[in-house]
């Protein structure tokens, strides 16, 4: 069996309004990004997309969605007035198992969960929404409030090994917003912004990202989390270099703007050089 491997790596917003609100304004722009990162998972074929996102929460440990088909209708827990989520999606069931092997054998708690009506967390959902025309199957990993980035770092390397194991082509999916600070009231797109300190931040980070300086990155995603209130204080990022093996890659920011007043980006690893 031909050693496996993944071949792309995104980071990605994953907020309500992005997939079911207004065409208009600043959100159109990130699905634009949205919809070229798709165009380019399709040039891919991968056999699965490995998501990460910091909206599925978990406390004791990494859990791993580990039902072959969950469906169902999601709803929002900020945005339900916006619409619900009707899913219905394959699981790579045989990754999601090795991966939760490999987790153990890094020394991290982990477990895959499968009953029926255990839900999918929006993130995920937005992902797969934009990313995922093709149905491909997912594999889909926990944000564990207590672990810190180098701890999510392994859970990265750990998704690595197991789909290098199963031979399988997989795109890594850290769905995570940057700026946290939420705007309290009704926005249009258009009216949409990120304040002026926490824009300097995101573009710090995003400068970092783009320059391959992620050893920087993560460096500062502390001072990010305290200074921005950065989503999940950015750990998600770390998931996705251990995944993608090497800090040097570069990323190609292909959108960034204000998503209710959080920062949100669309960014491709550069895998290739």
């Amino acid at each position: 069996m031909a050693r496996g491997e993944i071949v792309g790596a995104y980071l990605v917003p994953g907020l309500a309004p992005l997939a079911v609100g207004p065409e208009a304004g600043r959100w159109g722009e990130l699905r634009r990004a949205y919809r070229a990162a798709a165009s380019t998972i399709d040039r891919l074929r991968p056999d699965a997309l490995v998501v990460w996102s910091s909206q599925w929460i978990s406390v004791l440990g990494h859990l791993y969605q580990a039902l072959p088909n969950p469906k169902g209708v999601h709803v929002d827990e900020n945005w339900h007035a916006m619409g619900d989520f009707p899913f219905d999606v394959r699981v790579d069931i045989d990754l999601v198992l090795a991966a939760v092997a490999a987790t153990e054998k890094r020394g991290l708690q982990a477990r895959g969960v499968a009953y029926e009506g255990f839900p999918l967390d929006t993130g995920t959902l937005v992902a797969d929404r934009f990313l995922n025309a093709a149905a491909r199957p997912l594999a889909c990993v926990s944000c564990n409030i207590y672990a810190g980035a180098e701890e999510e770092r392994s859970l990265g390397v750990a998704v690595a090994e197991a789909v290098a194991s199963l031979g399988r082509r997989a795109v890594a999916v850290c769905v995570s917003g940057l700026s946290g600070h939420v705007t309290t009231c009704d926005v249009e797109p258009g009216d949409d912004r990120v304040s002026a300190d926490d824009d300097a931040w995101n573009r710090r980070m995003l400068d970092a990202i783009a320059a391959g300086e992620n050893a920087r990155a993560e460096g500062m995603a502390p001072e990010f989390a305290r200074a921005a209130g950065a989503d999940m204080m950015f750990k998600g990022f770390s998931w996705l270099l251990g995944a993608i093996g090497r800090s040097d890659v570069r990323g190609r920011v292909l959108g960034y703007g204000p998503l209710w007043g959080t920062g949100a980006a669309v960014v491709e690893s550069d895998l290739s050089a």
